[in-house]
């Protein structure tokens, strides 16, 4: 409870001080609670997410099951010629961003290397489908505030509650809380997980880049690839 009262008090110092602000929401475990704690210090603070073409389907029904249930009206941004179907609703308002640039550079590397993008440069690949997109969702922000944990994996155990990154201040209120404060957050307060972590999955992302399983929770991220267990580069990366 004590970091539960914190969280709120960052939250509300945040919205005081800079009120151009968004909460990022990825609809993963962390993302909802930081929205939960967000929405009980502010109801109409506003609600942003990423959503990529390779996230599964079950991400895309789980937003907008969610959304709805929370009354989020999230606003999605999204790289992509159009939107899943899952997100015809009018609760929704999806930004579809260009997609010529990745098409181009997808279809050059699979050509070239005979395996997608996400395989042989997961790195243009995030930010081609999510730290741009990020930086559109914050472009008009003084602030955003995330789900980021420092004991999330071996990338996340230096950030601050409270960061400036290149004039655009990221909030991040759980920032201290453990896996299981988190599952314990969700369960007192009736939010219910993603399905995908009844099989096992302890973090989220597009459907080719997350396993289940692991040490640390990120572990299960970019298998295989370069940035293993890393980041997508949306907290490590100047938006602004």
């Amino acid at each position: 409870m004590d970091k539960v009262k914190h969280a709120k008090e960052v939250i509300e110092y945040a919205i005081k001080t800079y009120p151009k602000i968004g909460v990022a929401c990825s609809f993963g475990k962390d993302s909802m609670v930081a929205v939960h704690l967000a929405r009980e210090v502010d109801p109409n603070i506003e609600v942003f997410a990423v959503m990529t073409m390779f996230k599964p389907q079950e991400t895309y029904d789980y937003l907008k099951k969610m959304n709805k249930k929370m009354n989020l009206n999230t606003t999605i941004y999204m790289v992509g010629n159009s939107a899943p179907e899952a997100f015809n609703d009018a609760s929704l308002n999806v930004e579809l961003l260009p997609a010529k640039e990745f098409e181009t550079i997808s279809t050059k590397v699979d050509s070239e290397k005979g395996a997608p993008i996400y395989k042989v440069d997961p790195d243009e690949c995030c930010r081609l489908l999510k730290v741009d997109p990020t930086k559109e969702a914050v472009k008009n922000l003084d602030a955003w505030v995330t789900g980021l944990r420092n004991t999330e994996g071996r990338t996340r155990t230096d950030y601050e509650e409270i960061e400036n990154k290149g004039g655009l201040m990221k909030i991040n209120p759980i920032l201290t809380f453990t896996e299981a404060e988190i599952w314990s957050y969700m369960s007192t307060r009736g939010i219910e997980p993603h399905p995908w972590y009844s099989q096992g999955y302890r973090s989220l992302g597009c459907a080719p880049c997350s396993s289940p399983g692991g040490d640390l929770e990120r572990d299960g991220r970019w298998q295989d690839t370069s940035k293993c267990g890393g980041e997508c580069g949306i907290h490590t990366q100047v938006l602004k």
